[in-house]
């Protein structure tokens, strides 16, 4: 039994409905990745002061 073929508008339709699901999970990924974004600036902040902050404590033990 031979199935039967989309429409070229019907066809056109499922790639506008995928479209605009795509779209909605992209805006949802770059909400997501704003968020990873600030956290990981916020860890980079705190590595970068407790790395000076070692360096600065192994600098002084050196000079006493």
């Amino acid at each position: 039994m031979p199935s039967k073929r989309p429409t070229v508008q019907q066809v056109k339709s499922d790639i506008d409905a995928h479209i605009d699901i795509c779209a909605l999970r992209y805006e949802s990924i770059g909400k997501e990745m704003r968020g990873v974004n600030a956290r990981l600036k916020r860890l980079e902040t705190i590595l970068i002061g407790t790395a000076g902050s070692i360096i600065l404590l192994l600098i002084g033990l050196v000079l006493k």
